[in-house]
């Protein structure tokens, strides 16, 4: 008789064991679904608010439109941009731009198996408007771009832009 309750304390160990292991493995796993869905999310995010600071600038608020593209990007994209702000700046304040971006569609293409680069699809447009006394009627733009973005110090950053058609 004493064999039988051992036995079966043993078997009841071994089932409670068992099942502490597969709740945590389903912890573990639920958790790393939900981390790679969470990338998923900020990369397209990061795309969608890079695109739209692109788009959005105003000769009255130039300087910190301008930060806030470079805030977005990094690598090739953040050289590029930078490379451009002069004349950019130059530009939107002689002719006295009010650029208003407005996103349309974000979709994730792609992301690397370890999470640190993804390509997102953006649809954008924006309304370009002169305030320097001109009579010309609001000028839209479309835009349809093919950005790569970057895990960089856990934040998503913005860093190739290819324009698409």
């Amino acid at each position: 008789m004493a064999q039988v309750r051992r036995a079966l304390v043993v078997c009841l160990l071994l089932v409670t064991v068992a099942l502490a292991g597969a709740v945590v493995w389903a912890g573990r796993a639920r958790d790393a679904a939900r981390a790679v869905q969470d990338d998923r999310r900020s990369a397209a995010r990061a795309a969608a608010v890079h695109a739209v600071n692109l788009l959005s600038v105003d000769h009255r608020t130039v300087d910190d439109d301008m930060k806030r593209v470079l805030a977005t990007s990094t690598g090739e994209e953040r050289e590029e941009y930078a490379r451009n702000e002069a004349a950019l700046k130059k530009a939107t304040i002689d002719n006295k731009v009010v650029q208003t971006g407005v996103l349309r569609a974000t979709g994730l293409a792609s992301m690397t198996g370890d999470r640190r680069r993804a390509e997102v699809l953006i649809v954008a447009d924006a309304v370009i408007d002169w305030e320097d006394g001109r009579n010309a009627a609001p000028e839209e733009r479309f835009y349809r771009w093919r950005m790569e973005v970057t895990k960089t110090g856990g934040v998503w950053l913005v860093s190739k832009v290819e324009l698409v058609q």
